[in-house]
């Protein structure tokens, strides 16, 4: 189950490669002509633990991924992100900011898509179930998914992006009487009690008096606050407080991350600029 797999996820210690991407949609996004040092970013990853090796090597991954686009400046090399990894981090936080805006879901509108792809298609379809995913959607069944409320737009952008028109079918209404919805959620999502535990452990984790946030600088609780909330649009769906007996500790979750996020945005800008921006100057980050 989704939010099984985001308990593990951030039960975990995170790969540098993962810090790295965090750490660039947070800082950098909205910069396109600036470029970072190796030096800097491999001195802001060994705060986090990484020794310089696994920080090279996580860089290299990650050119080799098309994230980033090396360059070289004397000894020195220097990186940007590549015009698909933009693409992809606005996505990305485009969804964390619907997901941490969005007030309660319609309890009766819902989102259902349907496909057909055969085996040849395998990887299109792969590459949509992950997106659907990151959507929201649930697996109610092969070949069926479903989200809460209208999904409509951001839904045929990733239809359309995959060229995928011709093979998948996307529908608006509500169920019938004759339908349960908890049980169309159970089996689209599954047991939620672990999601709703997550979202109690992250809360108690990032407390303004906890002892994380007063032994470490600012860019460092930025960055590793990014990379766990990033992780609950993946899990949680975004079901009406109706469906989901924990909104209230989601809503608190929600409050302490955007507040602490905004709250440390000069200071990590500042500290990220001081450390490894080499060319062109950081503004005040948007959302």
């Amino acid at each position: 189950m989704q939010n099984v797999a985001v308990g593990n996820y951030l039960s975990r210690r995170p790969l540098p490669q993962e810090l790295l991407i965090t750490l660039l949609g947070n800082e950098l996004l909205h910069h396109s002509s600036s470029r970072v040092s190796s030096i800097g970013l491999i001195q802001i990853l060994d705060q986090h633990g990484f020794s310089a090796a696994s920080s090279r090597s996580a860089l290299l991954r990650l050119v080799k991924r098309g994230f980033l686009t090396s360059h070289r400046a004397g000894r020195e090399t220097h990186y940007s992100l590549s015009t698909r990894a933009k693409s992809s981090l606005i996505d990305g936080e485009h969804r964390i900011r619907t997901f941490v805006d969005a007030e309660d879901s319609p309890e009766s509108e819902w989102t259902l898509l349907s496909y057909s792809l055969h085996v040849e298609h395998r990887s299109s379809r792969d590459r949509l179930r992950r997106r659907l995913t990151f959507l929201g959607y649930g697996n109610l069944r092969d070949g069926q998914w479903i989200a809460p409320g209208d999904r409509s737009l951001e839904t045929d952008a990733v239809i359309s992006e995959l060229e995928l028109e011709q093979h998948v079918e996307l529908f608006l209404g509500r169920p019938a009487m004759t339908t349960d919805p908890s049980r169309m959620i159970a089996d689209a999502w599954g047991p939620l009690d672990q999601l709703g535990n997550l979202y109690i452990t992250f809360s108690q984790k990032w407390d303004p008096a906890g002892v994380l946030r007063q032994s470490k600088d600012d860019l460092f609780i930025r960055t590793l606050l990014m990379h766990e909330w990033r992780q609950f649009p993946l899990a949680d769906p975004g079901l009406a407080d109706k469906y989901f007996i924990w909104a209230h500790h989601r809503r608190d979750a929600q409050q302490l991350f955007i507040e602490t996020w905004r709250g440390l945005k000069f200071t990590a800008n500042q500290i990220f600029s001081e450390t490894c921006v080499v060319s062109g100057s950081l503004q005040p980050i948007g959302m």
